[in-house]
């Protein structure tokens, strides 16, 4: 594994205390659940694709736990696993495309990077970038000591902020996939958009896209996507579609998902 730290201060440099403009959103933008877009690349869930592996990355790196004073604590547990489908969705794209180069804006605690690694690995070619302001190191010891030695190999992570990464000498040229899941308010994501888009390949995913009738602090992806125009633009519909919802909420009840811009054809 390899590290470039920057040991400047990693704070945001968009102040939240200046008037801000954000457009509205118009949730103009192809539904696809997560399903169909994975039997569209080529993978069936059970077939040649083993949930348990996605399970053992999620292990560390993306489940959760609920607040005890919650009902979901008492009448469906304590843990639960947010939106695994994500990993699914990367290692698809990253097989079925045979990416070399992905950049993941916002390392979180790592299972997006793993997900993608795994598939390189597999694909016998290809690099992670992933970039955060923070990276626990105790945390990438315990990933390290737990997952392959190989998919490090194919895994750098830089410590900074995306957008002076993405502005600096460092940063490649083109990468095949990006994935856009940093600061989610408008100015950054609009930022990141910004630099990403002369450096796309085949596609920029933005996580947390969320149509009009959601409301969440600090989460304004969607008011960036909805603007970006001459290309084509899905939402795929992912959080627990697959694997099991304790919540029950419908397909038509998730009204949130990772967007995908891609060149128009």
């Amino acid at each position: 594994m390899s590290f470039s730290f920057d040991q400047n201060s990693f704070f945001t440099p968009f102040n939240s205390d200046k008037p801000r403009d954000i457009p509205q959103r118009t949730g103009n933008i192809e539904r696809v659940d997560i399903k169909d877009k994975l039997s569209e690349l080529g993978f069936t869930p059970g077939v040649n694709l083993s949930l348990g592996n996605f399970d053992t990355i999620g292990e560390l790196t993306a489940r959760k736990t609920r607040d005890p004073s919650s009902k979901l604590f008492h009448n469906a547990g304590y843990f639960f696993r947010p939106n695994y489908e994500r990993g699914l969705l990367i290692y698809a794209l990253i097989k079925h495309f045979k990416v070399e180069s992905y950049l993941e804006i916002g390392f979180g605690r790592g299972y997006g990077s793993l997900c993608a690694a795994m598939a390189m690995h597999e694909n016998g070619a290809g690099k992670v970038t992933t970039v955060d302001p923070n990276f626990d190191q105790d945390h990438l010891n315990k990933l390290y000591a737990a997952y392959p030695d190989k998919w490090f190999e194919r895994l750098q992570c830089v410590q900074g902020l995306s957008q002076d990464f993405l502005k600096s000498d460092d940063s490649e040229e083109k990468y095949d996939l990006i994935f856009i899941d940093g600061d989610h308010r408008y100015e950054a994501v609009k930022e990141d958009w910004e630099l990403c888009e002369k450096k796309m390949g085949h596609a920029i995913m933005f996580d947390d896209y969320h149509l009009p009738s959601v409301t969440q602090d600090d989460i304004e992806v969607a008011s960036v996507v909805d603007h970006i125009n001459d290309y084509d633009k899905q939402l795929v519909i992912l959080d627990r579609r697959i694997f099991v919802d304790d919540r029950k909420l419908s397909d038509d009840e998730i009204n949130y998902g990772i967007a995908i811009i891609t060149p128009s054809t």
